[in-house]
């Protein structure tokens, strides 16, 4: 393959991988709004204890990956913990300010 060729090539495969980014960034804002929607919309008492079992399982997750020293697992957890965070203070009508 010529130079010409292996960059249109390269081109391509940045296109779908954008295109890709895009797709996903897309679900997950979807699946974040209905989340926050469904937990909005639970009784407090409810509400609460869905919150609490999913800080437990982020915390359970989190140790076990300190405890096998991956670094990139501690990372994902810790990045899906602070979504998680800020869509329960959506679900609880807090300000993200507010927290």
């Amino acid at each position: 393959m010529s130079d010409s060729e292996l960059l249109q090539v390269l081109l391509q495969r940045i296109a779908a991988l954008e295109a890709r980014e895009q797709s996903l960034t897309a679900a997950s804002n979807a699946y974040q709004a209905i989340i926050t929607t469904i937990l909005g919309n639970l009784d407090k008492s409810t509400r609460d204890k869905v919150i609490t079992m999913i800080d437990q399982a982020h915390e359970i997750a989190y140790v076990r990956a300190a405890h096998r020293c991956d670094e990139p697992q501690k990372r994902k957890i810790k990045q899906a913990d602070d979504i998680a965070q800020r869509m329960f203070m959506v679900a609880q009508g807090k300000t993200l300010q507010s927290r």
